[in-house]
């Protein structure tokens, strides 16, 4: 996928040209009696017809107020429609007619923008299909001047989508492809290719010799066994701080010894998402060359009902030295974390340590698919990815977390039980288990369990919530580098 600039004279004939009924001054002369008339609709309008041979397909959106949430949020559903996925031609969108200095029109911009260029994957393009979709993968920003704010807003589109084209990919992929060996050789191939890019991957001896039981617990069931895989991005001197990020890998999950229903087990080839978003956002950072040190931890395991599973009552001792009971083998998920925010919290004293996971129904009952829950022991942090999820509207709703929720992970066998005892505060009281493994650090949980998939007529990844974690690496890197305060950055 590639986003570039051009200007309206060179807007390829073959593209979907999507113009603003605010901005007439960028209208292609010869289109204007039939945008004047498209213009005297209140909605957005489209049509194949009457276009001279300019285009291939035009789109009049209705409102450029795109700072608005609401308006931004109409845009990209009506677009989200129009440009049936693949999209196989180019498509053309005007930018001319916005103040890119604005904070606010940059960023929101730049999310109707990433949206638009998401349309040209689907899931046949993973090749499992005879048939093959054909793309252009091609999006044109059309401008009257190659300014540096439109520079930017190009590059920063594609390199977001980049990563999450990554992430989406490798969540899409059926689980009998995406084991964790899988993975773990697919981040290492990543690093082998870039410099200043490190993969560090410890099979599963390594695990247990570490001290990892409740990652090792997991994953002993299956025939494919864990992995714990680190991707570093060197973007910064060694004595620089290290932003950390944690995804949780479940490559595929039946429940373990407490096994789904079928219904229930149909996309637990997704609960690996989060694994796969800290993945995408490293290709990310890499394509930005970000002057930062980044992390990423993906706790890889298939949790499989074998002779070796962990059983309910089985107890455990975590990498952070507390013993744990394991009650439900379905609450995996803050096993595998568990074990991984402590490893990179100890190893990397990371200045924010940011974990990302398809970890509880709960936060969908609470939030809906539209909102990922956030839950942080550090107020600052937790602003931080607030302002981030305002500016990109990838949108978080922050829930407590406090010392009053302990009886929920309280054990009398062990040290902290995986499960509540009962069925108050589900997803705070995963995201309360995993603060017992932070080590002090600066931590924030996000349950993505609502925004990491799409659904529609079919289910796919979402790629969220890319745009957040890069607008929040963006505004420490601009606090870092003091550069270009006219852009998004």
């Amino acid at each position: 996928m590639k986003c570039q600039l051009t200007t309206h004279t060179q807007c390829p004939t073959d593209a979907h040209l999507i113009l603003w009924k605010t901005h007439a001054n960028a209208w292609p002369q010869a289109l204007r009696p039939l945008l004047d008339e498209m213009a005297l609709s209140s909605e957005s309008q489209t049509t194949t017809f009457g276009l001279s041979s300019l285009c291939q397909q035009l789109t009049l959106l209705s409102s450029a107020d795109i700072e608005r949430p609401d308006v931004l949020r109409q845009l990209t559903e009506y677009l989200n429609a129009v440009l049936v996925s693949p999209a196989s031609h180019p498509i053309a969108i005007d930018i001319s007619g916005f103040d890119l200095a604005n904070r606010f029109v940059f960023a929101r911009l730049r999310t109707l923008l990433v949206a638009v260029i998401n349309r040209f994957y689907q899931l046949p393009q993973l090749g499992y299909k005879a048939k093959q979709p054909v793309s252009n993968r091609q999006l044109w920003l059309l401008t009257a001047e190659h300014s540096p704010q439109a520079t930017e807003l190009a590059a920063q589109t594609q390199a977001i989508t980049q990563g999450m084209l990554l992430s989406r990919r490798l969540a899409d992929t059926p689980a009998n492809d995406c084991r964790p060996q899988d993975v773990a050789q697919q981040a290492a191939d990543w690093a082998s290719a870039h410099p200043q890019t490190h993969c560090e991957i410890l099979d599963e001896n390594a695990i247990r010799e570490l001290g990892m039981g409740c990652l090792d617990a997991t994953g002993k069931g299956s025939h494919n066994p864990p992995r714990l895989v680190t991707l570093r991005w060197q973007g910064a001197a060694q004595s620089a701080p290290t932003y950390a990020f944690v995804g949780k890998g479940i490559t595929f999950d039946t429940g373990g010894m407490w096994l789904k229903e079928g219904e229930g087990m149909r996309t637990m080839k997704y609960d690996m998402c989060g694994a796969a978003t800290v993945f995408g956002l490293m290709e990310t950072v890499k394509t930005l060359q970000l002057p930062l040190n980044v992390v990423a931890v993906m706790a890889l395991a298939e949790n499989m009902p074998g002779v070796d599973a962990m059983l309910p009552g089985d107890v455990v001792k975590s990498h952070a030295g507390h013993s744990v009971e394991i009650i439900n083998t379905d609450a995996e998920g803050r096993l595998v974390l568990a074990d991984a925010l402590s490893y990179a919290a100890t190893r990397f004293n990371p200045a924010a340590l940011i974990d990302v996971a398809t970890l509880t129904g709960a936060v969908v009952k609470a939030l809906g698919y539209d909102i990922s829950g956030l839950m942080s022991n550090n107020p600052a942090l937790s602003q931080q990815l607030q302002q981030a999820a305002d500016l990109t509207q990838d949108r978080v709703w922050p829930l407590p977390l406090d010392e009053s929720f302990d009886p929920q992970v309280k054990s009398h066998i062990a040290d902290l039980t995986n499960t509540p005892p009962n069925n108050a505060a589900i997803a705070v009281s995963a995201a309360h288990f995993l603060s017992k493994f932070c080590h002090q650090v600066a931590w924030a949980h996000l349950d993505v369990s609502g925004t990491a998939l799409s659904r529609g007529k079919f289910t796919q990844a979402s790629g969220r919530p890319a745009l957040l974690l890069t607008q929040f690496l963006l505004d420490i890197s601009k606090g870092k580098t003091n550069e270009k305060n006219s852009t998004g950055m």
